[in-house]
């Protein structure tokens, strides 16, 4: 059956701890699922290579901390996931009968922005997983046509989830803001990208820095780019599964089609 592709903001790694408003809402995630997924492939901002990689076709998959500053809790944490050898066979597969060319690094660790919600979406990962990189150089077309590739995908069972933030300048966030609220610049920035989502506007989606504010928004572009796959996957109006705020500037909002 075909899955749905989620984009989730998913914040700075403490977002996963404990009881708070992302994690509660990260666990009623798999109630959306028509059914149990076959995989998942992820498209997290924090990874980057020269030609577009994949990740998780190895006996025994891990995660890696790849932050610093944080408290000693952050740094126990681990995830099992499922053994990714043959359902990575299968997949690699169908990546290239969509016309989709990957290198591998199967060995590589999934980085925070799969594993900061995901393990609060399963908190025992029952499903295979894998990770697409972003790719130096690309633009939001290259995005677009990846996304559009990958919607073969979701025909066969794949979850397509892509993994930042919508506005991401760490330079302007207000640690003490209140939860929930946002400066005028974000939410003007927000505010014409969800309408560039919802009528699935590709002009204005390749092109964030012509936004309002959008290069403050998006100092750098890896936070913004996992979004144009999921977008580019199908071919329904997007929506919101939550609009939310934190640190004054940092977009939490999420989205699914």
């Amino acid at each position: 059956m075909k899955q749905p592709a989620w984009f989730l903001g998913h914040g700075a790694p403490f977002h996963t701890l404990g009881d708070n408003l992302f994690t509660r809402f990260w666990q009623t995630l798999p109630g959306r699922l028509p059914v149990q997924p076959r995989a998942v492939l992820c498209i997290s901002a924090h990874w980057q290579e020269p030609k577009l990689t994949i990740a998780g076709r190895t006996a025994k998959p891990a995660i890696q901390h790849d932050f610093y500053g944080f408290s000693e809790e952050l740094y126990r944490i681990s995830w099992p996931v499922p053994d990714g050898n043959d359902e990575g066979c299968w997949l690699l597969e169908q990546l290239e009968a969509t016309g989709i060319a990957v290198s591998e690094a199967p060995e590589r660790a999934f980085d925070h922005g799969v594993w900061t919600p995901l393990r609060r979406v399963w908190p025992l990962m029952p499903l295979p997983l894998f990770q697409l990189s972003l790719v130096t150089g690309w633009q939001g077309e290259d995005y677009l046509l990846l996304g559009q590739k990958l919607a073969r995908l979701r025909e066969q069972g794949i979850l397509i989830i892509g993994s930042g933030n919508l506005t991401h300048n760490l330079q302007d966030l207000d640690w003490h803001a209140t939860q929930g609220t946002a400066v005028s610049w974000a939410t003007d920035f927000m505010e014409a990208l969800e309408q560039a989502i919802v009528t699935r506007d590709s002009e204005a989606l390749v092109a964030p820095l012509q936004l309002p504010h959008g290069k403050h928004a998006h100092p750098t572009l890896e936070h913004y780019w996992p979004l144009l796959p999921v977008i580019a996957s199908g071919d329904i109006e997007p929506e919101a599964l939550i609009r939310e705020w934190t640190f004054g500037t940092l977009a939490m909002h999420s989205y699914t089609l």
